[in-house]
């Protein structure tokens, strides 16, 4: 083998191991809610805007769980941050006492009122979060806590079943494993005056993953994770004799080794289907015993890491057909293609097989959702690439009757993220990312002309859940560069009204940048990039320091949304003017833009992001040009590393910051090339091949659960620079996968990184 492969393992590895499963890097954490008051309507968004053996006994309970609560010991962000007395520029503190808002559902009859989720974090310190259920009536804005908020108890995954009914998943189990709970509601909400304490439906030996509630509550499906040939119980008990054991070996025939964040020691996510009735005294039971639809077969559903019921699953209107999502993982193959495929069973029957409707397509396929009013019709996204994380997803819908396949919008060149169908199943939402931004489509009608209105046009939009009645009117959650995520409706008239103000009081004490402007600039190939420009929130009166982020991916982009990890009002608040860059290959501006760095990963995003800073230092006068520094996570890390080896570009920072760096995808991004087949095709853009060219301090940041990133190669980079007597950190997170999730962790990474800049840029 070429000796330069040695070296490049010794150093620093270009790019991750193969790994190639469908993810977008996308830093986030998860969202969710405030303290028991009423609350007011927030700022309002402006117009710029089965054959299967059964699982196991049920084990069925029906009895109301009570768990201690240290009410002294609670306090919500409004609390904490009313005590304050003065302002002070935000900072990443601030950013995760940010309550999380997540799930709105509005009331399944009527559409008066909503519930949702809320994570709160132990103020101040953030040791500790809690996630409860909120209801909020829509007409006088009455907002109630429903659950009662304990440390370490998180609720999750909730289905509204009727007016006085709601079943989720939660950990307050005594065993701390999460289950089913039920949640039986008062007639009339706006007098609650406690909390209500939940009934705990289900005692399995292992944790439940994922729920999922038919719309008849007559079925449900939940997924654990076991041994593909084990029952629950089975599994939990093989679980216990391999930690009596005394030993800890890992034997593998056939990749994944492991990915992401665990190695994959034969647990796998399986859907189990059971049939639910209510009882005599309101609570439900599980009224036969769950069936795994995936006994035997050595496969997760929903996929992993990032799958989830939502999404993946779904029950047809009557609930007697289930869909789901899961992966060709039965060998190693897995490990260097994207063949997801959606599979159906017929539940009416004992012992029917499951049905594959995707396989003719050995790229992705994935989220089916039935219609809501028609049980042999069910829509769908799909890839036509395979093994191209990055292709653009369209839409197809499925008739089951005729065995028939239509492309919906076969014209459009966007890619569709999510699709949410009208409770009249006449049309569709579509969540669609669009020039940085993450918009909303209404597919009028999916049987006739196919035409689409824009309904919200900017700042980045999820979650949506329909009113049960009213046409173009629904729920989501809603948020941009300059205000974190809250809960807002859509009417029908095109109003858009906040519901939610969890965080109007810490907002109100911290100093933030009130511009994010989007510019655009001509970059490779003489064709328009996109990039953006937020102030120091101190202004612009004075000279200040740059902070010039690069994106990973590389097909994705940076959004307009509120980022809990790298959020560009942390950076503005420490006085940096922020510019970052949509380069070539980003996912929100045609496909076409995206496919265009297959094979020129290092070339066309490198080109951008020289002619973009030359448009930010030329238009944005006030930017100290002597004291630019670039920063950039996992193909963000790999470009670092790339611009470090190239002295044009090099010369123009003081300093660089690489997290966790990568190339993921890349016998796709190399050409469809193997690296035995094609050496060349990875040694072009091969940093290693430039280090004698590394001049710059350099901070290198890795988290040693990033099975996708080996910690080798931010260390191998870290001992390259070290061995040329090159000033370097190296920040090594023991316990973080790809990104930073412990709150202390992220504090720490913040100083660390900001004490860095300012060493080497003040």
């Amino acid at each position: 083998m070429d000796p330069k492969f040695f070296f490049f393992a010794g150093f620093f590895l270009l790019g991750a191991v193969i790994v190639l499963i469908p993810c977008v890097v996308v830093i986030g954490l998860r969202s969710n809610c405030p303290d028991k008051t009423t609350d007011s309507p927030a700022t309002s968004l402006t117009a710029s805007l089965a054959t299967t053996p059964a699982a196991t006994t049920p084990a069925t309970l029906t009895t109301t769980t009570a768990t201690i609560w240290n009410e002294s010991d609670y306090q919500s962000n409004s609390q904490y941050y009313q005590s304050l007395t003065n302002t002070h520029y935000f900072n990443q503190t601030d950013n995760l006492r940010l309550d999380r808002l997540s799930s709105p559902q509005l009331h399944p009859t009527d559409g008066r009122s909503l519930i949702y989720l809320r994570r709160q974090y132990h103020m101040p310190d953030l040791r500790g979060s809690t996630t409860t259920l909120h209801w909020q009536d829509l007409q006088t804005n009455k907002n109630v806590q429903l659950t009662r908020p304990i440390w370490g108890k998180q609720d999750q995954q909730f289905t509204w079943i009727d007016k006085n009914t709601i079943l989720f998943l939660s950990n307050r189990a005594s065993s701390d494993l999460t289950q089913i709970f039920q949640l039986t509601l008062p007639d009339d909400l706006s007098t609650l005056s406690g909390f209500i304490e939940p009934t705990q439906i289900t005692n399995y030996s292992l944790n439940i993953d994922n729920l999922l509630v038919n719309r008849n509550a007559t079925r449900l499906a939940f997924s654990c994770q076991v041994y593909a040939n084990l029952n629950i119980e089975q599994t939990n008990a093989r679980k216990q004799a391999e930690l009596d054991s005394g030993r800890t070996i890992y034997k593998f025939d056939k990749l994944y080794i492991r990915h992401w964040d665990e190695y994959y020691t034969g647990l796998r996510n399986h859907p189990f289907v059971v049939s639910i009735n209510r009882q005599t005294n309101g609570i439900f039971q599980l009224s036969a015993n769950p069936v795994d639809v995936l006994f035997n077969i050595d496969s997760d559903s929903p996929t992993k890491p990032f799958g989830d019921a939502k999404a993946q699953w779904s029950f047809s209107a009557s609930g007697n057909s289930f869909a789901f999502t899961r992966q060709h993982d039965e060998d190693s193959s897995v490990a260097w293609t994207t063949n997801l495929d959606i599979y159906t069973v017929d539940l009416r029957t004992a012992g029917q097989p499951t049905v594959c409707i995707t396989c003719e397509n050995i790229a992705t396929d994935t989220d089916p959702s039935y219609s809501p009013t028609d049980e042999n019709l069910l829509v769908y996204r799909s890839h036509s690439v395979p093994g191209y994380e990055s292709d653009q997803y369209k839409v197809k819908l499925y008739n089951a009757s005729l065995n028939t396949k239509v492309t919906l919008l076969d014209d459009w060149d966007r890619s569709i993220q999510a699709m949410t169908w009208s409770p009249n199943g006449q049309s569709l939402y579509l969540e669609i990312g669009e020039e940085a931004s993450n918009v909303i489509y209404y597919l009028v009608n999916i049987y006739t002309n196919h035409s689409v209105d824009l309904l919200i046009d900017n700042g980045t939009s999820h979650n949506i859940h329909p009113h049960p009645t009213q046409e173009r009117t629904f729920v989501f959650t809603y948020d941009t560069l300059l205000q974190p995520r809250n809960i807002y409706l859509y009417s029908l008239d095109s109003s858009i009204q906040p519901l939610t103000n969890h965080n109007t009081a810490l907002l109100s004490k911290v100093i933030l940048s009130k511009e994010a402007q989007k510019f655009s600039f001509m970059g490779a190939n003489n064709e328009t990039v996109w990039g953006w420009h937020v102030p120091p929130a101190h202004g612009t009166g004075q000279p200040a320091p740059l902070a010039f982020l690069i994106h990973g991916g590389p097909q994705s982009s940076w959004y307009d949304a509120w980022g809990s990890g790298w959020n560009f009002q942390s950076y503005s608040a420490q006085g940096y003017a922020v510019i970052a860059i949509n380069f070539h290959g980003s996912d929100s501006y045609g496909q076409n833009f995206t496919d265009s760095i297959t094979g020129e990963y290092g070339s066309l995003p490198y080109e951008d992001l020289k002619l973009g800073l030359d448009y930010a230092l030329r238009n944005f006068s006030y930017i100290d040009r002597t004291r630019v520094v670039a920063l950039g996570a996992s193909y963000g890390g790999y470009m670092i590393n790339w611009i470090a080896g190239q002295p044009e570009m090099s010369s123009r920072f003081k300093t660089l910051v690489c997290h966790n760096e990568e190339l993921f995808f890349s016998e796709h991004d190399a050409g469809n090339y193997t690296v035995y087949d094609n050496p060349s095709a990875y040694e072009v853009y091969n940093p290693v091949n430039h280090v004698a060219n590394w001049t710059l301090p350099m901070l290198i940041i890795v988290g040693a659960h990033d099975y996708r990133v080996p910690e080798t190669q931010g260390i191998g980079a870290f001992t390259a620079l070290q061995r040329r007597n090159i000033t370097s950190r190296l920040l090594y997170f023991p316990t973080e996968n790809h990104w930073v999730l412990n709150p202390q962790h992220s504090i720490a990474w913040f100083d660390e990184v900001f004490n860095w800049m300012r060493q080497h840029a003040s």
